[in-house]
């Protein structure tokens, strides 16, 4: 990477877009405020477009595009990756250490007491190394840069949509179709296949050690301080997708749509609220254009002072989660973040276009606005409560991209191709009911992969019994009474898919038709209780981007995504040639405490073994009495200290689940 002594004009040509006066405090107005959209109507299949897909934001297929090599699985070291933490340990959920990287995206899932399969929920086609400082100590010992692999990628991308998973923390935790999961594991580890979190890592620049200007990178997410505006901790594992456009969509015009949602992203987060129900089971504001355009106008009119948009955007009906937020930002290519686009949105008001594009180049120039700083209307900022910044974003190091003024909506280079799309549809739509069920039983309980297909048939029996829990949580119908029609409606639909499952079947197409007439059924019986009826989980988005043939999942249009690879740490990325052994301290009781990341990974694995203490990263007395009691169990010296031998059994590699059956 070149270092520059100044900081770089981040794509921002002025010759593209006429830039008005700078107006850092916009003064608040009375607009009129769309009302809150309605319950959205039954969903009905919307009109397909048959496009080839093979352009991607970067254009690779280019010969000028250079290929970024992702690391593969024998150049992570698992001794550093098994140490590290993601954020998960606070939840007492503490996977087995990993003894083949190859093996981090499967499950083991119990059929019955003699069948236990190995369920692969996801492919990565390599790794993708990060982490948040400049520099780190890779395997090797030495120190290594941390952000060059991630700059190369995203250069090449334009923007990564990541999907982070619990996978890592709940590794080795089994999937018992047995007996009634409990709710946590059946929501987290069946209908989300483990996906968490949902968010955009971005280009981005940073300082060096030396003080010039380097490419870097930032993270988008709702809200905004989460991460800390980067990727989180270095424990933490994403699954990176980019987008793919059709083969008529020039290189231009796709850089400048992945540009446009980065600027989206910027304007909307701190306006954006975030709900109390951040599992997906928030009802879905925008699922057609026209809800997309109410909530775009409502961030553009608030960043121009509007407290109508503001309370509009506070409205419980309007706060988006995280993995939403991505949602609502991908289908921002109907609307291109420069005159023409936003005019648009702000129904032909040009002035208040002009004011917003003021912003973005304030915002550009490392100069305070309204989206990074509070403003001398007290009455503006109280109703606003701003959401925890996004410290990159208001440092300036994440730039709001200049786009050509003659980057046409999306829509409109479809149509010029003879692609013409349905008016009121979205290019990237929301997952229904039969969505959600399918895919996670597509995932977790495969027919077509080689395993005992009546064991997966009786097996998803009884899951489909399980279902109708979580079902009524995801509904928004877990507190209504039994007697009340909407229960009893859903109690009907879990009888008639275990009526329908439970027959033998011929073949895994067979099965798969029946399959598909049930779930149509749950989107006829299920869909139209209270608001919930379209769902954006983050797992959305390992779904759409492992294009693995499941023609069941919503159709969009004018792009896809791709899983180009899992971020992971830098720490653990290296030739295995040239690695050293980590260097351990030995842990005991004394004054002060001893603190640190290797206390909190020591008493994750004394959770995992079977003792009770909360993963603090503190070694206190209760820590030393439960290193006591996890010698004595072993037959190991109780001295309460952990060192070598007590930390190697209890790092030990996971060896198998068959002490469950």
């Amino acid at each position: 990477m070149k270092a520059n002594s100044s900081p770089p004009d981040p794509r921002n040509n002025p010759s593209d877009v006429n830039t008005p006066p700078a107006d850092p405090v916009p003064t608040p107005t009375d607009t009129p405020v769309e009302p809150s959209p309605t319950a959205p109507p039954t969903p009905s299949a919307s009109s397909s477009v048959e496009v080839t897909y093979s352009t991607l934001a970067s254009a690779t297929t280019l010969p000028d595009t250079p290929q970024i090599p992702l690391w593969p699985p024998e150049y992570v070291d698992l001794e550093r990756f098994n140490t590290l933490l993601g954020d998960a340990h606070v939840l007492r959920w503490v996977g087995q250490p990993i003894e083949d990287i190859r093996n981090l995206f499967h499950k083991p899932v119990i059929l019955d007491d003699e069948t236990v399969i190995d369920v692969e929920t996801l492919k990565v086609p390599g790794f993708i190394a990060i982490s948040d400082a400049m520099t780190v100590t890779g395997p090797s010992g030495n120190p290594v840069p941390a952000h060059d692999h991630i700059a190369q990628v995203l250069e090449r991308d334009g923007l990564l949509i990541c999907t982070f998973q619990w996978h890592k923390e709940r590794y080795g935790v089994p999937l018992d179709t047995r007996q009634p999961i409990p709710e946590e594991l059946f929501q987290e580890a069946f209908v989300k296949n483990e996906a968490h979190h949902a968010g955009a890592i971005v280009p981005g620049q940073r300082r060096d050690a030396t003080g010039n200007w380097m490419a870097s990178f930032g993270g988008h997410n709702e809200p905004g301080s989460y991460h800390a505006g980067l990727y989180g901790d270095d424990g933490f594992v994403a699954v990176a997708h980019r987008l793919v456009f059709p083969d008529f969509v020039t290189q231009t015009q796709a850089r400048g749509y992945t540009d446009s949602m980065i600027c989206w992203m910027g304007l909307l987060n701190p306006f954006i609220k975030f709900p109390a129900d951040y599992n997906g089971g928030d009802p879905t504001a925008v699922y057609d254009r026209a809800t997309l355009k109410t909530i775009l106008k409502n961030g553009l009119l608030a960043a121009l002072g509007d407290r109508n948009a503001v309370a509009f955007l506070n409205d419980p009906a309007n706060m988006t989660y995280c993995a939403e937020y991505m949602y609502i930002n991908l289908n921002t290519v109907l609307y291109p973040f420069n005159k023409a686009g936003l005019t648009a949105v702000l129904d032909g008001d040009t002035v208040k276009a002009d004011r917003i594009l003021a912003i973005q180049a304030q915002h550009n120039r490392r100069e305070p606005t309204i989206l990074t700083q509070r403003t001398t209307d007290v009455a503006f900022e109280r109703l606003l409560a701003r959401n925890p910044s996004n410290p990159e974003f208001d440092a300036g190091n994440i730039a709001m991209p200049m786009l050509p003024e003659s980057l046409p909506a999306l829509d409109q280079v479809m149509a010029s191709q003879g692609n013409a799309v349905e008016p009121t549809s979205l290019p990237f739509p929301p997952f229904n009911i039969s969505h959600i069920l399918r895919r996670a039983f597509r995932v977790m309980l495969p027919r077509d992969r080689g395993h005992d297909p009546q064991k997966i048939a009786a097996a998803q029996v009884r899951m489909m019994a399980y279902v109708e829990v979580a079902l009524a949580q995801q509904l928004g119908l877990e507190h209504t009474p039994a007697n009340d029609p909407r229960r009893q409606q859903l109690q009907q639909f879990s009888k008639l898919v275990q009526q329908q499952l439970a027959q033998e079947f011929e073949s895994y197409d067979a099965f798969d038709q029946v399959m598909d007439r049930v779930l149509q059924q749950a989107d006829k019986m299920l869909v139209g209780f209270g608001d919930r009826t379209r769902f954006v989980p983050p797992s959305i988005y390992v779904a759409l981007g492992q294009q693995d043939g499941d023609d069941n999942l919503p159709k969009g249009w004018g792009f896809q995504l791709e899983c180009v690879g899992a971020l992971i740490s830098q720490k653990t990325i290296g030739n295995p040639a040239d690695r050293v052994p980590l260097s351990w301290r030995k842990i005991q009781l004394q004054s002060p405490y001893m603190r640190g990341d290797d206390v909190k990974l020591l008493q994750g694995a004394l959770i995992r073994a079977g003792l009770s203490l909360v993963v603090d990263g503190i070694f206190g007395p209760t820590s030393e009495a439960k290193v006591k009691e996890y010698q004595r169990r072993q037959g190991l010296s109780a001295s309460g200290i952990i060192d070598n031998a007590t930390r190697s059994q209890l790092l030990k590699p996971f060896q198998g689940i068959q002490s469950v059956l």
